[in-house]
């Protein structure tokens, strides 16, 4: 592990990717412009409820993955309670095809693309898989281009609503219930259309599943429900860390997390050959997380004010 960033890593900032009803989102882009090509494309989805946070919770994870090889991509999505399911899915789905689209310019291998997610992200990016070139889920802005999958990997993911409710106590019109327009009562075809465990199919693509074992905010037996359902159709890999709901931001998990994940993702053949030639490939940048200064900037020029604690807290929720 390294002190500061490798000088191989650059990050583009607030580059828009899908415009709607006056909504201009933006996503990040981290790239190591010395890595040998084709890259495969990762695409950090983080967590905040469905209802808060923005881009930058994965930033320490994409500079690592960028050095590593990977272009790298963190993209906003909207939230709730203004923007209901299934917006914040068509969002990441734009990422995806965004991705597809334009990355052939940054030297992307565009057919291996693989989905990562914390918390509510991981629902995000599950059922983006799973759901991959469904009409009703895609965005416009992108025709011809393919939401499809590589592989995903999910962190302490929420993948049955129904399940979640009846484990956790959740107020009307707040996290998951917000997002979903109401209770299961009120919005079933939500809860179902929303819940990955309802959408697994023959078309999954390899999927990593990690939880913490002291999680109190999602409970471990989610990832399990997925696990189970997604068993007989693809390979699964459901593992478990000691740790608490924010165990990919917690310093003392992050190598470990990372190298689960990178493994995971070059054994089912989205990573491909080992990067190690490129500039800085390997070595974990030593960085606690958070955003970055500037449009466009060289990762060792971040000072300290310009991190955040390796404790990230994904906000109310999940």
């Amino acid at each position: 592990m390294t002190d500061t960033a490798p000088e191989s890593v650059t990050v583009q900032r607030d580059i828009p990717f899908h415009e709607m009803d006056g909504v201009t989102l933006t996503l990040d882009l981290y790239d190591s412009p010395a890595a040998s090509g084709p890259k495969p494309v990762a695409v950090l989805v983080r967590g905040g409820a469905f209802t808060s946070g923005d881009k930058g919770e994965f930033a320490r994870h994409a500079l690592d993955l960028a050095a590593d090889g990977f272009l790298v991509i963190e993209p906003q999505y909207r939230l709730a309670p203004e923007w209901t399911f299934p917006a914040a899915l068509v969002d990441v789905k734009a990422a995806i095809e965004w991705a597809r689209t334009e990355g052939e310019g940054y030297g992307a291998d565009t057919d291996r693309i693989v989905g990562i997610g914390h918390s509510a992200g991981s629902n995000l990016v599950v059922l983006a898989a799973l759901t991959a070139d469904e009409p009703g889920f895609e965005p416009e802005l992108y025709p011809g281009a393919s939401s499809r999958l590589s592989a995903a990997v999910g962190y302490a993911g929420v993948y049955d609503f129904h399940a979640l409710d009846a484990a956790t106590d959740v107020e009307a019109g707040e996290g998951h219930r917000a997002y979903l327009g109401g209770g299961p009562d009120d919005e079933p075809a939500a809860y179902d259309l929303a819940s990955p465990v309802g959408q697994v199919n023959t078309d999954a693509p390899p999927t990593l599943l990690l939880h913490g074992t002291a999680d109190h905010v999602v409970p471990p037996a989610q990832s399990e429900l997925l696990a189970d359902a997604l068993g007989p159709m693809t390979d699964v890999v459901h593992e478990t860390v000691p740790a608490d709901h924010s165990f990919p931001f917690h310093g003392a998990h992050y190598d470990d997390v990372y190298e689960r994940t990178v493994e995971f993702i070059r054994r089912v053949g989205v990573g491909g050959p080992d990067t190690g030639d490129a500039a800085g490939a390997g070595e974990r940048t030593g960085l606690p997380g958070g955003d970055l200064p500037g449009p466009t900037d060289r990762t060792d020029d971040l000072g300290p004010g310009d991190i955040r604690s390796p404790d990230r807290r994904d906000g109310p929720g999940f």
